[in-house]
C-alpha cells in the first residue's frame, strides 16, 4: 500500500513530535481516515523527507512523530524553467500540476495578448494562493522533496526584461527548427509558452528580437496544456532524466 505524503510549511527537528496544520489534518483524520500508528512520509519542501506515525488525533489536529529522516532527492539535472501563458480555468491549473511533476525548477505565469486574462492585485492573490495549493499537491503526488518556485504573474513584456537564462525558447509552431535541433543548454532553460490562442506574431517577434529561438512542436496543432506537456516531457528526455 502506498504510503501517503505530507506536505507542511515548518522545520521539522529530527526525532520529534510536531502538530499538523488543522487543514492537513483534516485531510489525514476525516478524508483518508488514517488512524494512531499508522505511517506516512512528511517533507517541507526544502530537500529530504521523514518517515514518521501518528500519535495522536484531535478534533483540529494531528500530531505526528518524526522518526528517520531520508535524503531522498528526485530534482532533475535539467535547470527548467516554464514561463506559462495564463488560460482560463482548468487549462492553467493541468499545465502546472504537470509541469510539476515534470521536474521544472520555477513556473511563472505569463499575462499575454491572447490570454484574455486579466488580473486584478485581489484575483492575482487568490490565484496565486489557488495555484500555489496544485504546486503542493502535485509533489506530494510524484515524491518531490523540493517545492519548485511560483512567481507572482507578470507581463509578456516585463518577463522578456529580466529573462537572463542561457537557452530561452519560445514555442512557434511557424518555426523552422524543432526542439531537437537545439543544442544541449549548458546552463539554465527557460520555455516560453503560450496560453490558449497562442502567442501573437508581435509576441513571437518581439521574443525572437530578445534572444529567443523559436521552436515547432511537430505539424499539429496542440492545446495549450498538451504544448506545456509535450515541450517539457521533450526536453527532459533530450537533456534531462526522463532518457534513460
Amino acid at each position: 500500500m502506498r504510503i501517503v505524503r505530507v506536505y507542511t510549511d515548518q522545520p521539522l527537528p529530527p526525532h520529534s513530535n510536531i502538530n499538523l496544520p488543522e487543514a492537513v489534518s483534516h485531510h489525514l483524520s476525516r478524508v483518508l481516515r488514517l488512524r494512531i500508528g499508522e505511517a506516512l512520509h512528511v517533507f517541507n519542501g526544502r530537500g529530504g523527507r521523514h518517515e514518521a506515525r501518528i500519535v495522536s488525533i484531535g478534533k483540529r489536529q494531528v500530531e505526528v512523530e518524526l522518526l528517520v529522516f531520508k535524503e531522498e532527492e528526485r530534482e532533475s539535472n535539467l535547470d527548467i524553467l516554464l514561463a506559462q501563458g495564463i488560460s482560463r480555468g482548468q487549462r492553467m491549473d493541468y499545465a502546472i500540476q504537470k509541469a510539476v511533476e515534470l521536474g521544472v525548477k520555477r513556473i511563472v505565469p505569463i499575462l499575454t495578448g491572447h490570454g484574455n486574462v486579466s488580473l486584478k492585485d485581489e484575483r492575482i492573490e487568490s490565484r496565486l494562493r489557488h495555484w500555489e495549493g496544485i504546486v503542493i499537491h502535485a509533489c506530494e503526488q510524484c515524491g518531490r522533496n523540493q517545492l519548485p518556485t511560483l512567481s507572482p504573474p507578470i507581463s509578456f513584456n516585463e518577463w522578456l526584461a529580466q529573462d537572463t537564462n542561457s537557452l530561452r525558447l519560445i514555442l512557434d509552431p511557424e518555426s523552422d527548427h524543432s526542439l531537437g535541433d537545439i543544442p544541449e543548454p549548458g546552463g539554465a532553460l527557460s520555455l516560453l509558452c503560450g496560453p490558449e490562442g497562442g502567442f501573437s506574431r508581435d509576441e513571437v517577434q518581439i521574443a525572437l528580437r530578445e534572444g529567443y529561438t523559436g521552436v515547432r512542436l511537430g505539424p499539429r496543432v496542440l492545446r495549450t496544456e498538451t504544448a506545456a506537456v509535450a515541450a517539457l516531457s521533450a526536453c527532459q528526455i533530450l537533456w534531462g532524466d526522463l532518457g534513460g
